[in-house]
């Protein structure tokens, strides 16, 4: 196997924050077992091609969900509720050729600061939705992932993802440091 971009960076960082060689794992492999990276953390790794969404999401929906039941005891007593949450957070994503990127990045950056709150409590009372616990972060879920294709206007493939509870949050192209013709 020669050297490359994904074989020396992008396997460097799966594997600092996983444990998972994967020079030394065969393709195809699905792997489960998280390593912790901080004593509060832990990042599985999941081959992009084992996630569970179609080409056009960026969510990752299944995550996401349980992730709402798990954190917000209103949405799990109605699950429909977490649909609605997962359709509003889909409404930021698709509006942001009409409002801008900006604008959605800070409607959606609200969102990620647990700062919107709907009518999921009794008698319709306002609560906060919670998709990031950030005072107990063992409650999260965290996933990396590489090569993952996503198709809007035309097809990209970032080097990794990371996404905390179904939603990225960092999305990295890794370039080598040793090769002059890369800047």
């Amino acid at each position: 196997m020669g050297f490359n971009e994904l074989n020396s960076v992008e396997y460097f960082v799966i594997h600092r924050l996983t444990g998972v060689n994967l020079n030394e794992v065969k393709s195809g492999t699905a792997i489960e077992q998280p390593v912790a990276l901080y004593d509060s953390d832990q990042w599985r790794y999941v081959p992009s091609e084992l996630l569970q969404r179609d080409i056009t999401e960026v969510l990752l929906e299944k995550e996401l969900k349980e992730s709402l039941y798990r954190l917000n005891p209103d949405i799990e007593r109605n699950p429909d509720h977490a649909d609605e949450v997962i359709h509003k957070l889909r409404a930021i994503l698709i509006t942001v050729a009409n409002v801008g990127q900006v604008r959605a990045n800070e409607e959606f950056a609200t969102w990620l600061r647990n700062e919107h709150s709907l009518p999921f409590g009794p008698k319709s009372e306002h609560v906060k939705i919670l998709l990031i616990d950030y005072s107990d972060l063992k409650n999260n879920t965290y996933i990396i992932t590489n090569q993952f294709k996503i198709h809007a206007r035309e097809t990209k493939i970032p080097d990794v993802v990371m996404y905390i509870n179904g939603i990225p949050v960092v999305v990295g192209e890794l370039k080598t440091p040793v090769r002059p013709a890369v800047s």
